[in-house]
């Protein structure tokens, strides 16, 4: 069971978000026709956040990984997609790919089927040099990213 709390006026979500950078590129996900946000998702009651990070990713991209180091966590205040006023607290790994050769095998345009639900995937490359110019979600972390921060702590209160 996903770690989130639906309240009257709030919700509360829990989740682990992948930083996968390979060729001086970064994987994204395709958030909204303008944005784009990390591979990753909620974690399950009873699962550590690098066990949630490890499923999400293989349930994303049917590949597995490993995780190279824990970047930080962000506390995050915003409204949502569907106008939910939302309070996230997601964990954030450097991952790599467990057999490189399987760089090969990456399914840009994947279907998953999470919990009953189809959920469209749309992965794509941004080069690092791109990153501050391209709308990722929270835009906070290209920064982080650009700057290789590990151990970082930010509450992003919109």
């Amino acid at each position: 069971m996903d770690i989130k709390i639906l309240g009257n006026d709030l919700k509360f979500k829990y989740r682990v978000s992948a930083i996968f950078i390979r060729d001086n590129k970064l994987l994204v996900n395709k958030y909204d026709e303008n944005s784009y946000c990390l591979p990753g998702g909620y974690v399950e009651i009873g699962e550590t956040s690098m066990e949630a990070m490890l499923r999400e990713l293989k349930e994303e991209l049917n590949l597995d990984f490993d995780i190279i180091n824990f970047a930080g966590v962000m506390e995050n205040f915003f409204t949502n997609l569907k106008g939910q006023k939302t309070h996230g607290l997601d964990f954030y790994y450097y991952v790599k790919l467990k057999n490189d050769n399987d760089f090969q095998l990456i399914d840009y345009n994947r279907i998953e089927i999470d919990k009953g639900n189809i959920v469209q995937h749309q992965f794509s490359w941004i080069e690092l040099d791109k990153l501050m110019s391209s709308k990722i979600l929270p835009l906070e972390i290209r920064k982080i990213i650009k700057e290789s921060e590990i151990s970082f702590h930010m509450i992003i209160n919109n």
